[in-house]
C-alpha cells in the first residue's frame, strides 16, 4: 500500500492549509441566504441569527474594502455556528473566500471590549479575506490562468509568485491588521488599546520585548496571543510614524510582488526602512509608550499580594465558606488540574479537569464544576459536575450549556446559558460572570456600548451601573450590600466594589497590569490572578481597609443607541446544496519524465462550503505507453474516505537518442491501490470510539514489451475496524503526553479472487505517559495471519511520513518498521509477527525563531530514546531481534507558511542480519 500512502500523504498536505468548519453536524437541516457579496449557510433554527450575520457582513463590507482598496474576486461564503461554547471566528481564501463565525459572544478574556461581538468578529475575519485575497500585478496574471493556487509545484515555487501573496507572511501580520482593522480605541471598540491588551504589553514592556524572529516563528512560548498582541501595535506604529495611508500602501506593495517572502524589504518601498530597521524602531515606540511613569501621590502600583503559585496558566480562584482554597493549575505539559488548599494546610492536586473549567461552591461546601464537553460529537458544550468523595465527578445535566453558575442558599443553581447567541439566565434544581446572594442575583451584560451590573431578584431586573467600563466576574462580599467585580476604569483592571448604601463605585487594587480573576471576598481576603508576561500568577490580597477611590456609579443606562447602519435584508433563504461551491477552483500542470517514460496532467482539488466535502484529483496520462495514471480522493465528514490511485514504475529500459525521451521502455509496471474507510463514532474529550468497514485493492501488473506478457499480482480485502482512543496532547507536550490508544484489524480476502486468501487480525496497542516534561510512550503491535493470506513483513525505518498523519484507519498493511533491521528479511517474515517498542522523548529546546533572508526558522529541537524488539514466525519458535536507536526530532518551518517535523535517526540492530543505519523521516515514529 506504499503507493496508497504516498497519495495520501499529498493529499493531507493540501488539505491541511485550508481553515476548514468544524462542528459541522450534517443532520441538521441546512440553509442559505444570499446578499450582494455573502452567502450565508446555517443551520435552520438559526435563521434569525444568520439575517443578522448577512446585514453586519454587508456594512462592514464597504469599509474594509475601501480601506485595504480590494475587492474579493468572488462571494464570500460565510458559516454560522452554534455548535460551541466559546467565541471565534476563522477565515480562509483557499480553495475560496471562506469565514466561519460562531454565534456564542466573548465572557472573558481579551475578546471584553465594547463593540457587538458580531460586528467585531465579522470585520476581523473579512479584514482577513479582503487582505489574504488580493493578487496584483504578476500574481494577479498567475491566477487569472491558473485560478485560485497557492504555489506553484517545485522547483518554481521560489522562482513565480504565490496566488496568494499575503499569505506567504508571517501570521503576526495577518492577525495584527485584523486586529488593527477591527479596533476604534476612541469607542473601545476591538483588542487594540483595551485594557486587556495595554496590560499584556506593558508587562512585555517590563520582561524584554520579543525580537523579529521569535515573533516570526509562532513558538510555544508567551505571550500565547503574540501574533495579535505584537501585530496589532505594530500596525498602530507604522499608522501614527509614517501616517494611515502606509498600511494600505504595504499590503498593496506586497501583493503586487514578483518573488514571493519579500517581507524584508517590502517595507522599504514604503517606508524608507527594511522589516529589521521598523522592528527597532517599533521596540523603542513600544518602550517609550509602556514604560513606567512616575505614579501619583497614592496610586503607586502595587503586586496584588502574596504569591501563592506561578505557573503555565492558572484559572478560577475561588475560596469556599471553611477557608478552602480552590483553583485550576495547568502546566502545559498535561492536561490542567484541580487544585485545593485547605485553611492552613499545604496544597493537594484533586483531579484532572478540562482546560476552561469553572468553579462554583455549593451551601454544604462541595465543588460545582461548569466544564466543557463534546456533546453527540458535533457541539462542544459546558455541563455541570458536582465533585464527589475522592475526586470523583457526578453529571448533573448533559448538554445543559451552562458556562456560569451561582449557587442559591436553597439548594437551587441559577446558571447563564447562551443559545444562538442569546444569553439568558435560568433556575436549575439542585440536581441539575454570575453572583448569588440569597435570592438574588448579579450579572454583567453589554447593551448599546455600555457595560452594565445587573442584578435579578423576585423575577424582576434592576441595573445598579451602567457606563463604558468593561465589567466582569461579579462576587458577592460578606453581605448582599456590597457587590465586588473586576473593571477597567482608567483602562487598567481593576477591583472594583458597589455599595448599595450610597450607590458609589470604590476601587480596592492598584495593578501594575491589570486583573483578570478575582474570588469572592472572604473576611477580607480575596484570590486574584493577574497579567503577567510569563504564565499566571495566583495572589492572596487583604483588602484594604479603605477604598483607594470612590466615584459616583452611573446608576441608570444610556438611552438606547440609534441602530448601527445595516444593509436591507437578505432575500429568502433556500436549502443548502453543497454543489454551489464544490467545483475546483484552480489548476496546476503536473508531471514527471524518468527511464523512458513521460506524462503530464493536471492536479485540482476542492470543498463544499461547509467543510463536510473535499476532494482531490491528480489525473495524468503517460504518453509513450498510453496509459492513464493519477490519483483521486474524497472524504465526507472526515468519517468516509475514497482515495484511488494507479501509478507507472519502469522497470527495464534502452538508451536510444532518437527518441525525444532518450531511452526505450521494455518492461514496466502499473501499480493500481484503492482504499475506501466508513467509520461510525462515540466522542467524548477523555475517550474516543469508533468502528467501520472498509476495502483495499492492490493490483500490480508487470509488461514485458519484448516478450509481449503481462503478470498481474492482485490483492483484495475486506475489514472492519475499531478502536477506543484517550489521548491527550497539550501545547507544550512532546506529542501526546496521556492516554492510550488501541486499534483492532479485521481483514479478510476470501472469495474476492485475488492472490491471497484467508483472514488477517492484527491488535495495535499505545500509551503515553508523562513525566515531568518528557513522555514515555510504549507500543505493542500484534498481528496474525492465515496461512493462505499474504506474510507479514517486519523491517525498515517505515514510510517517509508518519501514519499519524491520517485521520482514517489505514486497511492491508502487512509491512511494519523495525528500526535496525532491513525490510524484506527472511527470518523477519512470517505469518504471525509481535513488535514492541518502547521510547522516551524529551525536549531539547523551544528555539522559536524564524529569518527573512532566507525565509527558514525551527521551533521546537526534542530527541527520542528508543529500543524495540520484533519477531515474525510461522511454525518455528519464535525468536526475538532487538535494536536500540537515537532520534533527533526538529520542527522545521519555511516561508512562514509551511512545517514539518523533521526525525532524523540512527539506529542498530543488536542481531544478525541486523546493521546500523540512518534515516530521515516526517513526523513521530507513532
Amino acid at each position: 500500500m506504499k503507493a496508497f500512502l504516498r497519495a495520501g500523504a499529498a493529499v493531507l498536505l493540501v488539505w491541511g492549509l485550508r481553515a476548514e468548519a468544524q462542528f459541522v453536524d450534517p443532520s441538521l437541516r441546512w440553509r442559505t441566504i444570499d446578499s450582494a457579496h455573502f452567502s450565508v449557510h446555517f443551520a435552520e433554527h438559526t435563521l434569525a441569527q444568520a439575517r443578522i450575520v448577512a446585514q453586519v457582513a454587508e456594512s462592514v463590507y464597504p469599509r474594509v474594502t475601501g480601506w485595504l482598496k480590494w475587492q474579493p474576486e468572488s462571494r464570500t461564503q460565510i458559516v454560522v455556528l452554534d455548535s460551541l461554547d466559546f467565541s471565534n471566528g476563522y477565515a480562509s481564501p483557499y480553495p475560496f473566500n471562506f469565514i466561519g463565525i460562531i454565534l456564542s459572544p466573548p465572557d472573558e478574556g481579551e475578546l471584553l471590549q465594547n463593540r457587538e461581538w458580531l460586528e467585531l468578529v465579522l470585520t476581523h475575519e473579512f479584514t482577513h479575506i479582503v487582505h489574504l485575497d488580493q493578487a496584483r500585478g504578476p500574481a494577479g496574471v498567475l491566477r487569472r490562468f491558473f485560478g485560485r493556487y497557492l504555489v506553484l509545484p517545485l522547483p518554481f515555487t521560489v522562482l513565480f509568485p504565490s496566488g496568494f501573496p499575503n499569505l506567504l507572511e508571517p501570521n503576526w501580520m495577518t492577525e495584527g491588521l485584523a486586529v488593527y482593522s477591527e479596533s476604534d480605541r476612541n469607542r473601545g471598540h476591538g483588542r487594540l488599546g483595551q485594557s486587556h491588551f495595554e496590560g499584556m504589553m506593558r508587562a512585555e514592556s517590563a520582561r524584554g520585548l520579543r525580537s523579529l524572529a521569535e515573533v516570526n516563528a509562532e513558538g510555544r512560548g508567551f505571550p500565547l496571543n503574540r501574533d495579535y498582541l505584537y501585530g496589532s501595535y505594530f500596525f498602530l506604529f507604522l499608522a501614527e510614524r509614517y501616517g494611515p495611508d502606509v498600511i494600505p500602501r504595504y499590503v498593496e506593495t506586497y501583493s503586487g510582488r514578483w518573488f514571493p517572502f519579500r517581507v524584508h524589504s517590502t517595507p522599504r518601498l514604503v517606508t524608507g526602512k527594511a522589516m529589521d530597521e521598523l522592528w527597532l524602531e517599533y521596540h523603542e515606540w513600544l518602550n517609550a509608550r509602556f514604560a513606567g511613569k512616575p505614579a501619583e501621590p497614592g496610586r503607586e502600583p502595587d503586586e496584588g499580594g502574596e504569591i501563592i503559585v506561578h505557573d503555565w496558566s492558572i484559572t478560577s480562584p475561588l475560596r469556599t465558606h471553611g477557608g478552602d482554597r480552590w483553583y485550576v493549575q495547568g502546566n502545559g505539559y498535561t492536561l490542567p488540574r484541580l487544585m485545593r488548599q485547605a485553611l492552613g494546610g499545604g496544597v493537594e492536586a484533586v483531579r484532572n479537569v478540562e482546560s476552561g473549567t469553572r468553579l462554583a461552591a455549593l451551601p454544604d461546601g462541595e465543588l460545582l464544576l461548569s466544564k466543557p464537553e463534546i456533546c453527540n460529537n458535533y457541539y462542544y458544550y459546558y455541563d455541570l459536575y458536582r465533585l464527589g468523595p475522592g475526586g470523583r465527578l457526578r453529571r448533573l445535566t448533559e448538554c445543559g450549556r451552562f458556562r456560569f453558575t451561582a449557587p442559591l442558599e436553597d439548594g437551587r443553581i441559577v446558571a447563564i446559558r447562551v443559545v444562538n447567541g442569546e444569553a439568558e439566565v435560568v433556575l436549575l434544581n439542585s440536581r441539575g460572570g454570575l453572583a448569588a446572594k440569597g435570592e438574588t442575583v448579579v450579572v454583567t451584560s453589554l447593551r448599546n456600548e455600555r457595560w452594565s451590573l445587573v442584578e435579578i431578584a423576585e423575577g424582576k431586573s434592576s441595573v445598579l451601573v451602567s457606563d463604558r467600563a468593561v465589567k466582569h466576574s461579579p462576587r458577592f462580599g460578606d453581605s448582599a450590600s456590597e457587590i465586588y467585580f473586576v473593571a477597567d476604569y482608567g483602562n487598567v483592571d481593576n477591583v472594583w466594589s458597589w455599595r448599595r448604601g450610597d450607590r458609589s463605585l470604590a476601587r480596592w487594587t492598584e495593578a501594575r497590569n491589570g486583573v483578570k480573576e478575582i474570588s469572592a471576598p472572604l473576611s477580607g481576603e480575596m484570590l486574584v490572578t493577574t497579567i503577567e508576561a510569563d504564565g499566571d500568577v495566583l495572589r492572596v490580597r487583604s483588602l484594604p481597609d479603605a477604598p483607594l477611590e470612590v466615584r459616583r456609579a452611573e446608576a441608570e443606562a444610556a438611552p438606547s443607541a440609534a441602530p448601527p447602519e445595516r444593509a436591507s435584508p437578505p432575500g429568502e433563504d433556500r436549502p443548502y446544496s453543497a454543489w454551489s461551491s464544490l467545483r475546483p477552483r484552480y489548476w496546476l500542470p503536473i508531471g514527471y519524465a524518468a527511464d523512458g517514460a513521460l506524462a503530464l496532467g493536471l492536479a485540482t482539488d476542492g470543498q463544499d462550503a461547509l467543510g463536510l466535502h473535499r476532494y482531490a484529483l491528480a489525473p495524468m496520462y503517460e504518453i509513450t505507453q498510453h496509459q492513464a495514471l493519477g490519483s483521486a480522493a474524497y472524504v465526507y465528514d472526515n468519517r468516509h474516505g475514497l482515495l484511488l490511485n494507479r501509478t507507472m514504475t519502469v522497470k527495464a529500459s534502452t538508451a536510444n537518442d532518437q527518441k525525444y525521451t532518450g531511452r526505450d521502455i521494455r518492461a514496466y509496471d502499473i501499480d493500481e491501490t484503492a482504499q475506501w474507510v466508513s467509520l461510525w463514532r462515540r466522542l467524548r474529550l477523555n475517550i474516543r470510539y469508533y468502528w467501520g468497514l472498509g476495502g483495499a485493492l492492490d493490483r500490480e501488473t508487470l509488461h514485458d514489451l519484448a516478450a509481449g506478457t503481462s503478470t498481474p499480482r492482485d490483492q483484495r480485502v475486506l475489514g472492519f475496524v475499531s478502536g477506543v482512543d484517550t489521548r491527550r496532547e497539550q501545547l507544550l507536550s512532546e506529542g501526546p503526553s496521556q492516554g492510550q490508544l488501541l486499534r483492532l484489524f479485521a481483514e479478510t480476502s476470501n472469495g474476492l479472487r485475488g492472490a491471497y486468501s484467508g483472514n488477517f487480525y492484527r491488535g495495535d496497542w499505545r500509551a503515553y505517559l508523562p513525566a515531568g516534561t518528557t513522555v514515555v510512550s510504549l507500543r505493542w503491535n500484534q498481528a496474525y495471519s492465515q496461512p493462505q493470506a499474504e506474510a507479514i513483513q517486519l523491517g525498515g525505518t517505515g514510510a517517509s511520513f508518519s501514519e499519524e498523519a491520517f485521520a482514517l484507519p489505514v486497511l492491508n498493511q502487512r509491512e511494519f518498521p523495525l528500526r535496525g533491521y532491513r525490510s524484506g528479511e527472511a527470518v523477519l517474515t512470517g505469518h504471525r509477527a509481535s513488535l514492541v517498542t518502547l521510547e522516551w522523548r524529551i525536549p531539547i529546546s523551544d528555539v522559536d525563531r524564524h529569518l527573512m533572508v532566507p525565509p527558514l526558522g525551527v521551533n521546537r529541537i526534542s530527541m527520542s530514546i528508543f529500543t524495540e524488539a520484533g519477531a515474525a514466525w510461522d511454525n518455528a519458535p519464535q525468536h526475538w531481534y532487538k535494536s536500540g536507536g537515537i532520534e533527533l526530532l526538529y520542527e522545521a518551518r519555511a516561508g512562514y507558511l509551511l512545517g514539518a517535523q523533521l526525525r532524523i535517526g540512527v539506529a542498530k540492530g543488536f542481531e544478525a542480519p541486523g546493521g546500523t543505519e540512518g534515516y530521515v523521516r516526517l513526523g513521530r515514529s507513532f
